[in-house]
């Protein structure tokens, strides 16, 4: 039941305290300073995970940031040679959409019609000068990056480090070209893959239909689709070889369909079918069938015929990495069978062209690859009638004509989740195209190898990156897009020869006509270069660029132009000591970086993963600005100040757990501050001598503390348990420093208490500088003179744990005090007789070392303390009674209950006992703990003598006049130590008087007050007095 912190001098003021730590910041260059100091040391590569540069940054960005620079500081005060350097990714779909939507822009062709060149520079103007929004909310927050020159994904020092690479993937035959479907975004005319196909989904409604493909004898194979647009593509039916298939009539038809999905069509249509012949699926292989629609793309040989299901692979696992026991096998394969009886109707329409797992089985027949669908989700002329349509239009017309031609058995709809483009948010279809690749299977294993010496904070995204890794696919890298690194492949138009390359300077040696001095190596310069091949024909670059994925992958080299520049410097810092970003990167930035790292230098890119949760509004939903609930930084730091902002997100939930964000929250982290600053003006204003002289156990004890506090937080922000170290630095201002040493140094201000007071907060507020790093810098140099972020991270010594035990114990004895007096109604500030303390051998010792503290803050004049000696009632069970004794069981339980409880315990302890010559055991009694009166504490019980007597109430009622003096004198601005006269007609005797003069640095004079009537109030009465001279 503490009251609130005291106030001392001025009030803690985080928007003028950060303005005038942030200028002082940049004119002293100290983030500069702090780099320089440590150059030279143990390396710390930092690798900051690019954001959009178009984008601003939101509350999310602000809590990933933050735990970035947490770790930097830290690791700077540890002495490492940090190398810190922000990064932008430029490119992509991001920037694209926006420049596309500004320009009226619909479709690829609009932008050929104004011109790439135009596009292009329309694209780098929407992102040029963006990095002063980031650098300046970087430097808001407090975080050391803002201070560093950015690396640019677009800059041709990026792009050539990308060309490097990919020629180094291509002579490890890593970069291919192939063909197979693959999600297309019809509305910005390109591939997506990896991440940015699992990233986003919407629930989609869809057609259902069940179809008729009509065999040579007459019957109909039933099929079910949600995706009629896709029959022009239709090739085969798929059963499954082992489930049995039935021949079933309806009305005057004959339908083919598994055995176990009949109840369930049946159900659906309301009719019941006349089973006519049982059989495997296996005897349907290579029954024929006439084409659904009469269309171009299905005249073709080797297809339209049935094919039986074959177990289609996902991924593959490799036997020591993997988390179950397969000791015979080097590596393990899982499959998933192509049709299953789940849904449908056990037959399967296979379209190779327009899935992967109909690819797949496709290839294993040697099936045609029919994908009659161009860039913008049209069917071509192949798909004849139908060609010019949307792919999603054209399923209504395709519904209608497979109606009026009775090939329509039952319509419905259903609604899933469907995968949409990760920018535009349009559906995305499955389309065969011709792609650039890169190949995962040469160097599966070795990532997942490599997956297992990261650290992974936490430990269960490992498992989560690990499950990535084992179904990873073959990277589609080639995007048919405008505004990205261009992928520097030529081919020739004669003999189809394929070259790489890997420089500007290649590019100029190769190129038909010489460049000029300064190049743009983007599409809109590039395409027009080409070279002569060996043959004597022309080659040309390909249209693709890379996936924007590919621009990030290779950051930790390309941010620093390797190989081209800064070649040593890589070399000494690779690889990556640790990477931070969002939850969802798994499947983003860090399997593109490992990915590329391994490919490229077959090792992990990084040795460290700290995952970081996404932030939510109060209410748990996710942020948008649809919903107009996103929260931008600045509004924050604004109201509540940086270092409340960053104190709340390290003091939170887990780091890598979602978040729901808080104002109440936030405000009790700026209230932790105040209570910090209010500490510091204490200091300031009594603490005029600190000497090293006469500890006392408080001040040993918060020694001790505040080293225990050292550790916690090291291990915390070494093992990115942010939480850990922001609560145990909570708990320790606020509970351990103010509620508890403040108070009980408060009567003694002695140089021994100030000299502790500064040594705990040199510790302290090294510890707070990576967390709430401006007014720890602001406090460490009005109390130290010196910059606390050039300092060295604090040393763990001096821990007594016996003595922090104690003072646990002492805290649980002052609890229970606090809840009496809650109970009854009695504040804090006035004193009672007594305390009494019952306990083990443990507690009393503790409260007998300890009793002038739990006096000083019970408030109370005398303790006492007694071993707890327990008192036990017996009592007889029955059951065992009852058998022995039959009728003379009541005359045992009343001699039971005339014994001594406890001496019966005792003897029963250590055999038999005979009462009025009855042998009782064990066996006949039980005993229960009489509780005793007062709160429970662990090994004891508190009471409180709350007996108010005539000299407390006095001892009240002067403690009361003393406070009002105080604040009244506090008003008025007067100082310590400054006398003044007060006038009052309080009648007080003489000791009284002189206690009150000399605590409140008055002189009593006995009559009216002459000027300002001041009052105060004790007990429902009013008493005036007034200050003067």
């Amino acid at each position: 039941m503490p009251e609130d912190e005291e106030s001392y001098g001025t009030t803690y003021n985080p928007k003028v305290i950060e303005e005038r730590i942030l200028s002082l910041w940049n004119r002293s260059r100290l983030p500069e300073r702090i780099r320089e100091a440590r150059e030279g040391a143990k390396k710390f590569y930092f690798l900051d995970g690019p954001p959009t540069l178009n984008d601003v940054p939101h509350i999310g960005h602000s809590r990933i940031a933050i735990s970035k620079d947490i770790l930097v500081k830290f690791k700077f005060m540890q002495g490492f040679d940090v190398w810190l350097q922000p990064g932008f990714d430029c490119h992509g779909l991001p920037v694209e959409t926006k420049v596309e939507k500004e320009l009226g822009i619909n479709s690829k062709s609009d932008i050929e019609k104004i011109g790439v060149d135009k596009f292009i520079s329309a694209c780098l103007s929407k992102i040029l000068n963006n990095e002063g929004k980031w650098l300046d909310f970087y430097k808001q927050t407090g975080i050391w990056i803002g201070w560093f020159k950015p690396y640019f994904t677009y800059k041709n020092e990026y792009i050539e480090s990308a060309w490097w690479t990919f020629k180094e993937l291509h002579k490890k035959g890593l970069l291919v070209r192939g063909e197979k479907p693959v999600f297309w975004c019809w509305r910005c005319e390109t591939t997506l893959s990896g991440y940015e196909v699992t990233d986003s989904y919407v629930d989609l409604t869809d057609p259902g239909i069940y179809v008729k493909f009509k065999t040579a004898t007459g019957d109909y194979l039933l099929v079910y689709t949600t995706t009629p647009w896709t029959l022009p593509g239709n090739v085969a039916v798929a059963v499954h070889p082992k489930e049995e298939y039935v021949r079933a009539k309806l009305g005057n038809e004959v339908y083919i369909l598994a055995e176990k999905r009949v109840p369930i069509i049946e159900e659906m249509i309301g009719k019941k079918f006349e089973i006519l012949d049982v059989f495997p699926g296996e005897e349907l292989a290579g029954m024929k069938y006439e084409p659904l629609l009469d269309v171009p793309a299905q005249r073709f040989e080797n297809g339209h015929f049935v094919i039986l299901s074959i177990p289609v692979m996902t991924h593959k696992k490799y036997k020591k990495h993997k988390f179950s026991e397969r000791a015979e096998e080097e590596e393990e394969e899982e499959f998933t069978e192509f049709v299953t009886m789940d849904d449908g109707t056990g037959l399967v329409h296979t379209a190779p062209g327009h899935g992967a797992s109909d690819y797949e089985i496709g290839r294993y027949y040697q099936l045609p690859v029919v994908s009659p669908v161009d860039e913008r989700g049209k069917l071509t002329k192949d798909a004849g009638k139908y060609a010019g349509m949307f792919v999603k239009d054209a399923d209504k017309k395709i519904i209608s004509d497979l109606t009026k031609q009775n090939k329509l058995f039952f319509k419905t709809t259903i609604q899933h989740s469907y995968p949409v483009c990760w920018r535009c948010k349009s559906p995305l279809i499955y389309r065969n195209s011709s792609q650039w690749f890169l190949k995962v299977d040469p160097i599966k294993e070795r990532m997942i190898k490599e997956n297992e010496k990261v650290t992974w904070c936490p430990d269960h995204a490992k498992t989560r990156f690990h499950n990535w890794l084992e179904g990873s696919i073959d990277w589609c890298i080639s995007q048919q897009r405008y505004w990205g690194i261009p992928l520097p492949i030529w081919i020739c138009d004669k003999c189809g020869k394929v070259l790489v390359i890997g420089s500007e300077d290649e590019l100029r040696e190769h190129s038909d006509e010489a460049l000029p001095e300064e190049i743009d190596l983007h599409r809109h310069v590039i395409d027009k270069v080409t070279f002569t091949c060996e043959c004597g024909s022309t080659m040309r670059r390909v249209d693709d660029i890379a996936n924007v994925w590919f621009d990030s992958g290779i950051a930790p080299w390309a941010a620093l132009g390797y190989p081209y520049k800064n070649k040593g410097l890589f070399e000494n810092l690779w690889p990556v000591d640790a990477v931070s970003e969002g939850q969802d990167q798994i499947r983003g930035w860090f399997y593109s970086l490992m990915f590329c790292g391994v490919a490229t230098f077959d090792v992990s890119p990084y040795k460290q993963v700290r995952m970081v949760g996404w932030v939510l509004d109060e209410k748990g939903e996710k942020m948008s600005k649809s919903l107009g609930n996103v929260i931008y930084p600045e509004s924050v730091i604004s109201e509540y100040g940086a270092d409340a902002l960053r104190l709340y997100f390290a003091s939170d939930v887990p780091y890598w757990e979602t978040m729901k964000f808080s104002s109440l929250e936030l405000k009790n982290r700026l209230k932790v501050l105040n209570t910090l600053w209010h500490i510091y003006e204490y200091y300031k204003i009594y603490g005029k001598e600190a000497r090293k002289e006469n500890l006392r156990l408080e001040d040993k004890w918060i020694i001790s503390r505040v080293n225990s506090l050292a550790d916690i937080v090291t291990r915390g922000l070494e093992n990115f348990e942010l939480h850990v170290a922001g609560r145990a630095i909570n708990n320790f201002i606020m509970n351990d420093l103010s509620r508890f040493y403040i108070k009980l140094i408060k009567e003694r201000s002695d140089p021994a208490a100030f000299w502790t007071l500064k040594y705990v907060f040199d510790k302290l507020l090294r510890l707070l500088a990576p967390i709430t790093p401006f007014i720890s810098d602001y406090l460490y140099r009005e109390m130290f003179k010196k910059d606390v972020h050039l300092e060295p991270w604090p040393e763990v010594d001096e821990i007594d744990s016996d003595l922090e035990n104690k003072i646990e114990i002492v805290r649980e004895i002052l609890e229970a005090s606090y809840a009496i007096r809650q109970e009854r109604g009695i504040k804090l500030k006035y004193p009672l007789r007594a305390l009494s303390v019952h306990g083990n051998e443990e507690v009393c010792r503790a409260a007998r070392e300890l009793s002038e503290i739990i006096k000083s803050l019970a408030n109370v004049k005398e303790i006492e303390i007694e071993t707890k000696k327990i008192k036990y009632v017996a009592k007889v069970k029955w059951a065992s009674i009852g058998k022995k004794f039959g009728k003379d069981a009541k005359r045992i339980a009343e001699l039971v209950s005339r014994e001594d409880s406890g001496k019966l315990k005792v003897n029963l302890e250590r055999g038999e006992v005979r009462l009025e010559g009855f042998k009782i055991t064990a066996e006949d009694v039980y005993f229960e703990e009489v509780p005793e009166e007062g709160k429970k504490i662990e090994g004891g019980v508190v009471n409180l003598d709350t007996t108010i007597t005539k000299e407390l109430r006095r001892e009240w009622f002067l403690r009361e006049f003393a406070r009002a003096i105080q604040a009244a004198r506090k008003s008025a601005g007067l100082k310590i130590g400054q006398k003044i006269k007060l006038f009052t007609d309080v009648q007080l005797d003489e000791n009284e008087k002189k206690e009150i003069e000399k605590g409140t640095d008055v002189e009593i004079i006995f009559q009216a007050p002459k000027k300002k009537t001041l009052e105060f109030e004790f007990e429902g009465k009013k008493y005036k007095f007034g200050l003067g001279n």
